[in-house]
């Protein structure tokens, strides 16, 4: 029996980036030496051209730039004019046309899906959620500047102190774009209709283990921005609501007769009636 072939893996950002129509700009590459973390400066001129989706996320960052420019995600095109620190997030996987009518001096850094969840596999389990955004627009944010530059710097100095600073420039990146997307997000209301949302999704799945990114997915709000809302909202967390329901539930079916505690565990959503006892007793307390 004949294998079926593999989809190809979509190459890395920086590779494209030689290879393709861009290798005519002048540019410098850095890496790290596993390649997790790369970086490159590129003098581009005014152009037409497509990134072809890659494995890397992407982050572009002009260091000398005063152009109009319009971009398209596969969604329309949008236009700005873009000038120094104007960052634009691309995530995996991702085509993107550029029209650029002027010459820009871009820092790029890119990095690996998998080293996002090894820095927090709840928050960046689907990161295209933490950092929604960000995505198709201009953004600019002093501190994912200065953790660009840092890692640019550190991937040319060979020794021991750049190496920790670099391992920890993931977690420093990630951070930073974590916080400038909440701030970003912020600036938009929340509906009640957005929370209503969540509450329904709560109420339909509280009896099976469901992440705070789960919910939050369901108001199209990351998790920090949605769970300030719920609460002021709600007048709780959201894991207290979802405790709240699995209390009530399990509280009706303790009133029946012939009660089995393993099985309202379950069936009310603590998995055990370890978990059961301990939200019973908290209940109590407060």
């Amino acid at each position: 029996m004949n294998a079926r072939p593999q989809p190809p893996t979509p190459m890395r950002f920086s590779d494209f980036y030689r290879t393709s129509r861009y290798g005519r700009f002048p540019q410098e590459h850095r890496s790290t030496t596993n390649g997790i973390l790369r970086a490159f400066i590129v003098d581009q001129q005014p152009h037409d051209f497509t990134d072809e989706p890659c494995q890397d996320w992407v982050l572009g960052l002009p260091m000398r730039a005063s152009c109009a420019t319009r971009f398209d995600y596969g969604d329309g095109w949008r236009r700005s004019r873009r000038g120094k620190g104007d960052l634009l997030l691309v995530p995996p996987n991702t085509e993107v046309k550029y029209e650029v009518q002027g010459p820009t001096r871009l820092l790029v850094v890119t990095w690996s899906d998998d080293a996002l969840r090894a820095v927090d596999a709840e928050i960046f389990g689907g990161p295209d959620m933490a950092f929604r955004s960000l995505f198709e627009r201009y953004v600019r944010n002093v501190m994912v500047e200065r953790v660009c530059k840092a890692i640019w710097h550190d991937l040319a100095i060979p020794d021991e102190a750049a190496r920790i600073f670099l391992d920890a420039a993931i977690v420093q990146l990630a951070g930073s774009l974590l916080r400038c997307a909440s701030l970003v997000e912020c600036q938009r209301p929340v509906r009640r209709a957005d929370i209503r949302r969540a509450v329904a999704f709560i109420q339909e799945n509280y009896t099976r283990d469901i992440s705070l990114a789960e919910i939050a997915a369901e108001a199209d709000l990351s998790m920090f921005h949605f769970s300030r809302a719920f609460r002021l909202q709600m007048g709780q967390s959201p894991f207290s609501y979802v405790q709240s329901r699995r209390l009530e539930a399990a509280e009706a079916m303790l009133k029946q007769p012939q009660v089995d505690l393993d099985d309202i565990a379950r069936r009310s959503g603590f998995q055990n009636v370890r978990r059961l006892r301990a939200a019973i007793r908290s209940t109590s307390r407060g």
